[in-house]
């Protein structure tokens, strides 16, 4: 099947680094080892995160000339024969897909979509209505997020269903996590003496993107949180850069003995890294799920993290680590610092992430699931 993909909040091509980005990257990997051929409509990004209508208005209009420039192409070249877009809310609605699907008169699937009711009218209370159009014209939306389930039920017709994949990774790890010929003893001592740290300590982890907004929330809850930890026990390693690299570092300035900020790292060296730690400490404010979370899991390493989103469908509390409520943030430290001092706990919850991630998030599993979603929609065809 040919199928045209877009991916409106962050194009798989995007240069810079994020969660969304490597999704889209996974979902298109997924759909041609079906044999599926692929094909991106456009890199044009309808994310707007300010709020501001005439900004949304220019997205618009270049969102209607990539529809009409894709009319003319498909004219005289093989069509898609099914519209596979990824990500759609409010700040990132999808003017193109489901516009390109009703002229192409094929079948139009989502994976990942959100609705936000409080927004009807607000500052992008037009992406509001898009996202609830697409919404309801989508013959299958594919869920990654329990949560986001509940509040796309009431908006669909009969003919529509929801399907919940629980999100991937495209490696299924071995026990270990295969990160080279080194043992992860040997491995830890080796990065210890390169990096300074301190094997005796317990070493903390966390993967994120330094930017404005929720990420920068995060970061500045943990620093507060690392604060009130005994020093003496923990480092704690920062992976991720962007725009807020240095507000950011200066919120651990008063522990800056104890945090080591590693920059953007490769994938590689990120698995590393997860390998050699003992937690991954993040509060993962207002996340949907977090691939970082993910890798976390599939290295073995348990987690202490808040309750958003769909963060609890990953880190499961009490056996892959601790998931904590959000309005009681002296639960997220008491929780990190219990672990911190448990190291019998540390290593029974690393062989279960290892096997939680085996079960539920391999790959070859996401892609027959993801195959037989396409195949049904496509079978199906276009509603009347």
């Amino acid at each position: 099947m040919k199928i045209g993909f877009y991916a409106p909040l962050k194009s798989p091509n995007h240069p810079v680094a994020s969660g969304d980005r490597a999704m889209a990257g996974l979902l298109i990997k997924a759909l041609t080892s079906c044999g599926h051929e692929v094909e991106i409509l456009s890199e044009l990004r309808s994310w707007e995160g300010k709020g501001v209508q005439s900004a949304q208005e220019k997205t618009i209009a270049s969102a209607q000339k990539e529809v009409e420039r894709l009319t003319n192409y498909y004219q005289t070249n093989r069509p898609p024969e099914l519209i596979f877009v990824y990500h759609v809310y409010h700040k990132a609605p999808d003017w193109i897909g489901v516009e390109l699907a009703n002229r192409l008169h094929v079948p139009y699937l989502i994976a990942e979509a959100s609705f936000a009711p409080k927004q009807v009218h607000g500052r992008w209370r037009i992406g509001h209505q898009q996202t609830l159009k697409c919404i309801r014209t989508a013959q299958t939306i594919i869920a990654f997020n329990p949560m986001d389930v509940e509040c796309l039920k009431p908006l669909l017709k009969s003919s529509q269903s929801i399907e919940l994949l629980s999100p991937f990774l495209d490696e299924r790890p071995a026990q270990p996590y295969h990160v080279s010929a080194l043992t992860k003893p040997a491995l830890r001592k080796q990065f210890a003496e390169r990096y300074h740290l301190d094997s005796n300590k317990v070493w903390l982890i966390t993967v994120a993107m330094m930017r404005a907004g929720d990420k920068s929330t995060s970061y500045k809850q943990l620093a507060e949180t690392l604060s009130q930890i005994d020093m003496d026990l923990w480092q704690w390693v920062a992976i991720g850069g962007g725009e807020n690299f240095d507000q950011i570092q200066n919120f651990f300035k008063p522990l800056a003995a104890n945090c080591f900020f590693m920059g953007e790292l490769g994938r590689e060296s990120i698995h590393q890294w997860l390998v050699v730690g003992d937690i991954f400490a993040w509060p993962a404010v207002n996340e949907a799920y977090g691939l970082a979370l993910l890798e976390a899991l599939a290295a073995g390493l348990p987690a202490v993290v808040q309750n958003y989103g769909g963060v609890s469908s990953i880190v499961e509390h009490n056996r892959t680590g601790y998931v904590t409520n959000p309005d009681n943030r002296n639960e997220f430290t008491q929780s990190l610092a219990k672990l911190i001092r448990d190291e019998n706990r540390r290593k029974n919850m690393a062989a279960a992430a290892i096997k939680k991630f085996i079960s539920k998030h391999s790959y070859p599993t996401a892609v027959s699931n993801i195959n037989a979603i396409c195949n049904h929609v496509g079978c199906n065809g276009a509603p009347d």
